[in-house]
């Protein structure tokens, strides 16, 4: 399927509502009329003019270049880092994004890094 900016938001789609820079996902389409859930559990109508869809975007972008390395080119990053997928437990999870909100937490990789670091010197 080709892409052209012609192209309209699909079901789940995510975006962000360019007044505010809300975050969501297309929930419903009704004509020229998207639903939307934002990331903080309402809803809201708008059109596409309202909105910038990521999701649309990587959808142009993935076939305008199917083959094309993605991600930072190796050797760019100032530290040595790994990508690490973790479970946590959904009410932690909570929690640490209510310290987030609240700006007790203002950089992710830093804070855990920090607390990973804490406790592996509690072990020696």
């Amino acid at each position: 399927m080709k892409y052209t900016t012609k192209m309209k938001a699909i079901l789940g789609d995510k975006i962000r509502v360019k007044a505010d820079m809300q975050r969501g996902v297309v929930e419903r389409i009704t004509g020229k009329s998207l639903t939307i859930r934002l990331d903080n559990g309402k809803t809201t109508k708008l059109t596409e003019t309202e909105l910038t869809n990521f999701s649309l975007a990587a959808r142009k972008a993935w076939e305008s270049r199917p083959d094309r390395r993605v991600g930072r080119p190796k050797g760019t990053s100032k530290t040595d880092r790994v990508s690490v997928t973790l479970r946590i437990d959904r009410e932690l999870w909570i929690q640490f994004q209510t310290a987030e909100k609240k700006g007790l937490i203002v950089d992710r990789t830093s804070t855990v890094n920090k607390w990973i670091a804490e406790k592996l010197d509690e072990f020696e």
